[in-house]
């Protein structure tokens, strides 16, 4: 299996993407819906759902790509450049959507107090990557009341990483024995240090979780050509991870094997698979936009809207939204990376060689 090229035509990420997204808008619609402890998945793992699995197959997809991107890029400002025009735009007008038009069709609140409110300012600090749940009166009497978009609160940890990278790579310590000192030390805080120090925390947990699949991500990508990629290796890994369902072993085995299983499915030789991407990268979309359009539609439709028709319903709307967003809003912004000066530090004076 060849995984030197990222090339976007050249791999399934694109698809992944998508799927990972989808599978949000899905395992979203069970907790929306009020129906959360029966989401199959979780039943199965004991611990995780569906969006919880698909938003660390983000993570390590992201990791991958964020390295070879760090890599390939023209200077620092470039590499931080095309992350910001990549995030905040569409983040924006979702913000102010979710604001300005989704709120007042579902606050029980007059318009005046509603607009008047204090936390309907503070929510336009998701912008800033400020995380707020609420808007004032928005989706009470929802049967998984008041959150407006639950999805944002990963966007901080995305931009966390790559910060966190940006700074090993200025630093000349983004190489191969320090993007392996990063997760193990994650997962070392993550299963062992935190819980037996008393230094849990929803932020802490959050942080070394999210970290440990960004930067299991890095690795491969820096190890790429000396890790042996073959259905072997895929089908063993798979299989102790479903053997381990309702163990307190199975989060070991998701962290140790999904980063291997996510890299492998990217570069499966699949039928047009490596083309689905040619109209578009709508994950992002579909991942900022779906929650609060899930939670309208609950707040219009439910109690009448049965479970399968929701899901597909919110998918159908969901990629509307996120295509409409992708060609009007991410793409555009995306091709003023093309203005970015290559002034500063050149990434190529430190550029890595893969591991023989």
């Amino acid at each position: 299996m060849d995984i030197a090229s990222v090339q976007r035509d050249e791999n399934n990420f694109d698809f992944l993407r998508f799927f990972a997204a989808s599978a949000v808008v899905i395992g979203h619609c069970y907790w929306l819906s009020g129906q959360g402890e029966v989401e199959p998945v979780r039943l199965f793992t004991g611990s995780m759902d569906t969006a919880d699995i698909a938003v660390n197959l983000f993570f390590v997809m992201s990791g991958f790509l964020i390295a070879a991107s760090w890599i390939n890029s023209r200077s620092t400002l470039d590499f931080a450049a095309k992350r910001a025009l990549r995030i905040f735009p569409a983040l924006a007008v979702s913000t102010l959507l979710t604001t300005f038009v989704v709120g007042p069709l579902a606050t029980g609140l007059s318009l005046g107090e509603y607009m008047l409110n204090s936390q309907t300012v503070r929510y336009l600090s998701n912008m800033a990557l400020i995380t707020q749940f609420h808007l004032p009166g928005v989706f009470a009497d929802n049967p998984f009341p008041n959150t407006v978009n639950g999805s944002v609160w990963t966007l901080p940890y995305e931009v966390l990483m790559y910060t966190t990278l940006l700074l090993l790579g200025l630093f000349k310590l983004f190489g191969r024995i320090a993007v392996l000192l990063v997760p193990l030390a994650l997962i070392l805080i993550h299963f062992h240090l935190a819980p037996n120090l008393g230094l849990e925390s929803d932020i802490l947990r959050k942080t070394t979780r999210l970290g440990m699949f960004f930067f299991l991500g890095s690795a491969l990508y820096l190890y790429r050509l000396s890790i042996p990629w073959n259905w072997k290796v895929a089908l063993t890994l798979l299989a102790l991870t479903l053997l381990s369902a309702r163990t307190e072993l199975w989060f070991y085995f998701h962290v140790l094997t999904l980063p291997y299983l996510t890299i492998y499915l990217a570069h499966l030789k699949i039928f047009r698979l490596s083309r689905f991407g040619r109209y578009g990268d709508f994950s992002y979309g579909i991942y900022i936009y779906s929650f609060p359009l899930q939670q309208l539609l609950m707040y219009w439709l439910s109690p009448r809207l049965p479970l399968p028709a929701f899901m597909v319903l919110s998918l159908t709307v969901s990629i509307i939204i996120a295509a409409v967003s992708w060609h009007l809003i991410e793409s555009p912004s995306l091709q003023l990376k093309r203005f970015i000066p290559s002034k500063g530090r050149r990434i190529s004076e430190a550029r890595l060689n893969p591991a023989p």
